[in-house]
């Protein structure tokens, strides 16, 4: 099974329809970084499997790489959807085609039965036949020498395929399971048993309590008949309805109890109120209330009268200073005329002289009495305050003997009701003890009903302590037995447990011989790709018993992860790849493709290289190489030889207005000449 074409439109970078006819011996895919080489490959695998595994993280920023497998440049494409077909050796071919919309049109089943042999292949085999058969860039040195030898070894063992017969690992696992399950249900049973047996255990101890209490079975009938009157004959249902009246009375007391608490609080309050100390500090409140409101009237008509003094005063300032403002004016501007410039009277210059000087005199000789009357103001209002303290506090506390009062009628009123709706006399609101002695019979019924209940109780204990002891052996047997099948259990756990672990270690062994055939093609491989100048084989080990690893080494025992130069370990990984590649045998589809294998190798590996794919090609495998440089691609092109029956193709992609990734050239490799192709299968089958 080849390759045939691949078409594509929508996907990754292609926005446009694209077809990729591929040669039947090889076919050469050249073209700069980030013109669609990748997504070739990306293409074949996501058809297949629907998914493309090269990514070690495919989520990131609430976006994931499903959101990023279509295209999402400028432009809208036509569809989007990837085709891959195939052609068998004998002229049949089949397609699968997977689309946005619908998904493949072929199940996984479908696929794997044409790509690999019933029986042999692998679990997950569709992405085993695409990470084995697709060489990428970023898993060239991932896939090999990166891995830890426990995963080198699962991806060796995932690429040999199943072990041929029966899955005994499968089965031993099964059988692991359904002893693990016998073991689990073996052990609830027990501990249900175990939990019956003791519930068992306990029932009986207090039933014995109780038969010990055993005393005048007819005096506690009587006394329970009488508390819980009924027609009734049946023992067990006197009990149960004596246990509710017992629950009753119970209730009942602890109210009785309550309200003659609620009883002695009220009259305790009652004393208090109707007391002479009481009435003389209501009295006295009331009186110091009174007092306190006249003294406050009395201080507002002081406030009053200060308030009217000071207007005065202030009135009279004011007229004096306007008297000064005059005397001062007349005295500059003297007489007119022989008259008073102020009041116009006819007077000489001493006559007006002497005016000025009295009327000086007066007003320096008058006393402001504002001051005075502003201190009375404020002597007025601090009156005022205190008297006003005073009023509130008095208030206060004939309010409180109000609220005393207040509360007793209240307490009063709720005691009353509670009594009549307990049904008890009104007057034993005032008689606390004889609500207390009401309470004592209560607690004495009480008692005798308790007595009564045990003792009938426990005339029937007696039959019961028998039903339980018998009830207990078979309860003993019955957690004795499942003691046993859990021993049993446990035995068969372990047992399958071994079982599981030598049908690993057989299989494990089985699979050592199939790894033999891998040595080989690693070395030769590694020894054409030359990684390394002195160091000129690699070896690979197996430890382990029943987890397994595969380690690689060279030279004198040495880890090539560790020792070997970037370009180096690319070279190393090329050839055990290639050795993974090459040992399948479940595996129809003989095609290996390439994608960018020479990043980080220099041109002296990478010829060895092209002369590997050229003797794979050779051996019938069909090869499809993707690189970036055109003159590498030439060369690949004249060393992978094109035969008539099984021709070469060469495909250059750039970029096309837009941005879309497109195939721009398909050239056909014409097929060499008869006695270069002769001369060429004498040597290869010399070599």
């Amino acid at each position: 099974m080849r390759l045939d074409y691949l078409e594509l439109c929508g996907f990754r970078g292609f926005r446009e329809r694209q077809r990729v006819d591929f040669g039947a011996g090889f076919t050469v895919i050249c073209g700069r970084n980030g013109v669609g080489k990748s997504t070739l490959c990306d293409a074949v695998e996501f058809a297949l499997t629907g998914q493309i595994d090269k990514y070690l993280v495919d989520k990131a920023a609430k976006e994931s790489l499903d959101d990023y497998v279509w295209w999402r440049g400028d432009g809208q494409p036509e569809a989007h959807f990837v085709t891959v077909g195939f052609r068998a050796d004998d002229g049949s071919g089949f397609a699968v085609t997977r689309s946005r919309e619908t998904g493949a049109d072929r199940d996984a089943a479908r696929i794997e039965a044409m790509l690999c042999v019933p029986g042999a292949k692998p679990e997950r085999a569709l992405q085993q036949v695409c990470r084995t058969s697709i060489i990428r860039d970023e898993w060239i040195a991932a896939l090999s020498l990166d891995l830890t030898e426990t995963q080198r070894f699962e991806l060796v063992r995932a690429a040999l395929g199943a072990i041929e017969g029966p899955d005994y690992a499968a089965k031993a696992r099964e059988v692991v399971s359904s002893a693990e399950a016998v073991h689990d249900a073996a052990a609830h049973a027990y501990e249900a048993a175990r939990t019956r047996l003791t519930a068992a255990l306990t029932d009986l101890e207090e039933t014995r309590d109780v038969a010990l209490q055993a005393g005048d079975v007819a005096a506690a009938l009587s006394i329970v008949t009488e508390l819980t009157p009924g027609d009734g004959s049946d023992l067990g249902g006197r009990v149960a309805a004596a246990r509710q009246a017992l629950a009753r009375l119970r209730l009942s007391l602890g109210a009785m109890a309550s309200v003659a608490d609620e009883v002695r609080a009220v009259t305790a309050l009652r004393d208090t109120v109707a007391g002479p100390d009481f009435r003389a500090g209501r009295d006295a409140a009331a009186t110091a209330a009174a007092g306190a409101e006249a003294a406050v009237q009395e201080a507002r008509h002081a406030l009053e009268v200060a308030e009217a003094r000071l207007h005065r005063e202030q009135e009279t300032d004011a007229l004096a200073a306007s008297l000064a403002i005059l005397v001062d004016h007349g005295s500059r501007i003297g007489l007119h005329d022989d008259r008073c410039p102020l009041c116009r009277a006819p007077q000489g210059a001493s006559e007006f002289a002497t005016g000025l000087a009295s009327a000086r005199e007066r007003l320096a000789a008058r006393r402001s009495g504002v001051p005075e009357a502003r201190g009375e103001v404020a002597a007025a209002k601090t009156r005022i305050e205190d008297a006003g303290e005073t009023l509130r506090e008095a208030e206060a506390a004939v309010l409180r003997f109000a609220s005393a009062e207040a509360g007793l009628a209240a307490r009063e009123e709720a005691l009353s009701a509670e009594l009549v709706r307990r049904s008890l006399d009104a007057r034993l609101a005032h008689d606390a003890g004889a609500l207390d002695d009401a309470v004592q019979a209560e607690r004495s019924r009480l008692i005798d009903l308790e007595r009564s209940i045990l003792t009938l109780e426990a005339s029937r204990a007696v039959d019961r302590v028998t039903d339980l002891e018998a009830r207990l052996q078979a309860l003993r047997a019955e957690a004795d037995a499942a003691g046993d099948r859990l021993a049993r259990a446990r035995a068969a756990v372990t047992t399958a447990r071994t079982l599981d672990r030598t049908v690993r270690r057989t299989n494990a062994e089985i699979i050592d011989e199939r790894l033999a055939v891998i040595s080989p093609l690693l070395n030769e491989l590694y020894q054409r790709l030359r990684p390394h100048s002195e160091w000129r084989t690699i070896d690979y080990g197996i430890r382990g018993d029943v987890k397994r690893f595969l380690s690689l080494r060279v030279g004198d025992g040495l880890n090539p992860q560790f020792v070997f130069s970037s370009g180096q370990r690319r070279a190393a990984g090329l050839a055990f790849l290639l050795s993974v590649h090459l040992s399948r045998r479940w595996c129809t589809w003989r095609t290996l493709m390439l994608d960018d294998p020479v990043q980080h190798i220099d041109d002296f590996r990478a010829l060895h290289l092209v002369e590997v794919l050229s003797a794979l090609q050779r051996s019938g495998r069909q090869i499809v190489c993707a690189v970036e440089d055109p003159s590498l691609a030439e060369l690949l092109c004249r060393r992978l030889i094109s035969e008539p029956a099984a021709p070469g193709r060469r495909h250059d992609l750039d970029l096309v207005p837009g941005g879309s990734a497109a195939v721009v050239r398909s050239t056909d490799i014409a097929p060499a000449i008869a006695g270069v192709l002769g001369r060429t299968r004498d040597l290869s089958a010399a070599g």
